[in-house]
């Protein structure tokens, strides 16, 4: 940006700004419910106090969802096609865990209560 782009925002926004930065990721396709093996390199922009990936849900531009693994230090994102941009979700995987598993766990405590009410 510019100096007359940087005087638009206010020093929270411009705070904010040069606090986050873009760093590699290890991480691995949520399919069908499922986590993959295999991990794929992503970048994602972060700030200082979010640098814990390992378990938290990731979006990429598609609409695939990914889980953290771990952080690559030392290695720099590039536009070369062979990292993915994703962006943090507000949730990680317990919590999408939990959601998906409630219906399950609702039917089979159902099932046990009418098995023991003949």
């Amino acid at each position: 940006m510019k100096i007359k782009q940087l005087t638009l925002l206010d020093e929270q926004s411009l705070h904010e700004l040069q606090q986050t930065k873009y760093v590699v990721i290890l991480v691995k396709e949520l399919k069908n419910k499922l986590v993959q093996s295999t991990k794929k390199q992503a970048f994602v922009c972060l700030k200082p106090n979010e640098m814990k990936v390992k378990g938290e849900l990731f979006d990429d531009y598609l609409g695939n969802h990914y889980v953290g693994c771990t952080v690559l230090k030392g290695t720099h994102y590039s536009e070369s096609g062979n990292q993915i941009p994703v962006f943090k979700l507000p949730n990680n995987i317990q919590d999408y865990l939990a959601k998906q598993l409630t219906p399950i766990i609702s039917l089979l405590d159902q099932k046990r209560r009418n098995y023991y009410a003949k």
